[in-house]
């Protein structure tokens, strides 16, 4: 073929570097228009595009005037002139079109060309011939233009994808150091924010009585609490136009702009619901946003929960610090050593239930022969009672040295507790003078545990007179002395219902009975070893039951 042939080789492999040189589909089909219109002399030709389910052709690119978008699909397999007897192809026909001509790739349509009458008459079959190799380099190029074009776009949503992992990684070590809650809901907001272009959303905490509460909200719409269940029941994260739920949720939803609806869940439970608005550039959500967002709310509310539990053993801490600091100081408030009184052998402890209790006993020196002796247990346990517990001391250090009649200091502490507590807050509580010279002991019994004075003869003598508890009345009734007279020999237990109530695991209480029996087996030791082994007794008694009620006694022993 000599080089005034139309087909020329040399022009064919230039064309074919020039379109193969683009990814551009538009400026493909339009050199191929513009080829053909030159080499073949045509004034008028376009490009058209089948639609995914070919149905329709687009006209893309039209040389010439058109007054035509689109026509119904029709086949078009090799270059032939158009049909009159297809209503598609005829309306071709009487915008001036003449042939067709398929651009096809292994067999599969990618676009088509139609050209107009040429000027010097019909296409002779080497340019026939022309426009269908031409059509063919453009088949290629257009082949080659898609295929770059998808693995372009492959590789950003791979690499938007990998942008998204690296934020949940960052994220997530970024949580792991990050206990403040207001820190926490921060840096959600700025990877929410900075990821996806969102700045309307909005977070609720699903407490356990079932009610949403707002943590973050951005959405300028209060969501109702019904919306806000249904939402927590949908298991997957979802736009919500693909949610089915009613039409009132519908409507809500699209009014207000919310597109996404994710759960957040710790170990398969939903602790909360993540409600976000569109894009701010209108940009639909895709998969990996969803996924991302859905990954994000599970990371922020277990880094909440997170922050919860850490600040709750800030606190559990910070009270344990300070109950034990309690506990010093009231340890200190109970006698550190017992004065001495001569002949007899007097020993104490107390062991509360908490940290702190509320049981109480003192000694407190009056003279040389003379000691008073008081034992108490306030209602409650815990830190109340033990302030209670410290007024009472105090009261008592205080009234004690002035000598006052033992109804008129009784009455006088409880004039404090009425004053200074609530109905529900008394005092059981029981004070007597020992004279040693004498063995005299001259006491008041305010509604207590009746100690118990072990005769020589192993009978038992309870000291109950005196008056009902303190801090009931204003204005209690008298309070009686009663009088006793504590032989060489005998021994008195003073002790609270922490000792008698002291219950096992079958509800059994140790009892007085216990009490009494215990007493007079182990009366001959040291007061300070009956002390010990009662204890012992107790917590035998109890066995694995939690130590309920503190536990408080006193042994007067004369020699």
């Amino acid at each position: 073929m000599n080089s005034s042939s139309l087909i020329n080789l040399e022009s064919l492999l230039e064309l074919s570097a020039r379109l193969n040189e683009s990814n551009d589909e538009e400026f493909i089909l339009n050199s191929t228009l513009l080829t053909l219109m030159g080499k073949l002399r045509i004034v008028r030709a376009c490009a058209l595009l089948p639609d995914l389910e070919l149905t329709t052709f687009e006209i893309a690119l039209a040389k010439g005037r058109i007054n035509i978008e689109s026509v119904r699909y029709f086949e078009l397999r090799t270059f032939r002139e158009l049909d009159t007897t297809i209503p598609s192809e005829q309306i071709l026909l009487n915008s001036g079109y003449v042939y067709g001509i398929p651009i096809c790739y292994h067999h599969s349509l990618l676009a088509g060309i139609c050209l107009g009458k040429p000027l010097l008459g019909a296409l002779t079959s080497e340019e026939r011939h022309y426009a269908s190799l031409v059509c063919t380099i453009a088949a290629n190029a257009l082949q080659n233009a898609r295929s770059t074009q998808s693995l372009l776009r492959s590789r950003t949503q791979i690499e938007i994808r990998n942008q998204l992992v690296t934020a949940m990684f960052e994220m997530s070590r970024e949580f792991s150091t990050v206990l403040s809650k207001d820190q926490i809901l921060k840096m959600f907001s700025y990877r929410l924010m900075g990821q996806l272009m969102v700045s309307r959303f909005s977070m609720f905490l699903r407490r356990p009585d079932d009610i949403f509460e707002v943590i973050i909200n951005r959405l300028g719409v209060e969501i109702p609490q019904d919306f806000l269940r249904e939402f927590a029941g949908i298991s997957l994260p979802t736009v919500t136009e693909y949610i089915p739920t009613s039409h009132d949720i519908k409507e809500f939803t699209e009014s207000h702009g919310i597109k996404v609806i994710s759960q957040m869940m710790i170990q398969g439970e939903v602790k909360g619901v993540l409600v976000v608005g569109r894009k701010m550039h209108g940009e639909l959500y895709s998969r990996d946003n969803i996924s991302f967002i859905e990954a994000l709310g599970n990371t922020t509310i277990s880094a909440l929960e997170n922050a919860r539990l850490f600040q709750e053993e800030v606190n559990k801490k910070r009270l344990e610090s300070e109950l034990a600091l309690a506990h010093d100081i009231q340890t200190k408030l109970l006698p550190g050593i017992i004065p001495s009184l001569p002949g007899f052998d007097l020993a104490a402890a107390s062991i509360s239930s908490k940290q702190v209790g509320g049981d109480y006993y003192d000694f407190i020196q009056l003279s040389t022969t003379e000691m008073l002796i008081a034992i108490a247990d306030v209602s409650g346990k815990g830190m109340p009672a033990s302030l209670l517990m410290a007024n009472v001391q105090a009261a008592l250090r205080v009234l004690a040295p002035l000598r006052l009649d033992l109804p008129d200091m009784v009455e006088r502490i409880n004039a404090i507790i009425y004053q200074n507590t609530g109905a529900d807050k008394f005092i059981t509580f029981f004070c007597g003078i020992i004279d040693s010279d004498t063995g005299q002991f001259a006491y008041i019994n305010a509604g207590h545990n009746p100690p118990m004075l072990l005769r020589k003869d192993k009978s038992i003598h309870e000291l109950k007179e005196g008056g009902i508890i303190l801090g009931i009345l204003d204005t209690p009734p008298p309070y009686r002395m009663g009088y006793t007279i504590i032989e060489r020999g005998e021994t008195l237990l003073l002790y609270t219902d922490g000792v008698s109530e002291a219950m096992n695991p079958k509800d059994e209480e140790f009892g007085e009975a216990q009490t009494t029996s215990f007493l007079r087996e182990f009366s001959s030791l040291p007061a300070v070893d009956i002390v010990d082994k009662l204890i012992e007794a107790v917590q035998y008694h109890a066995g694995i039951a939690p130590q309920s009620d503190d536990i408080t006694l006193a042994i007067i022993k004369r020699n």
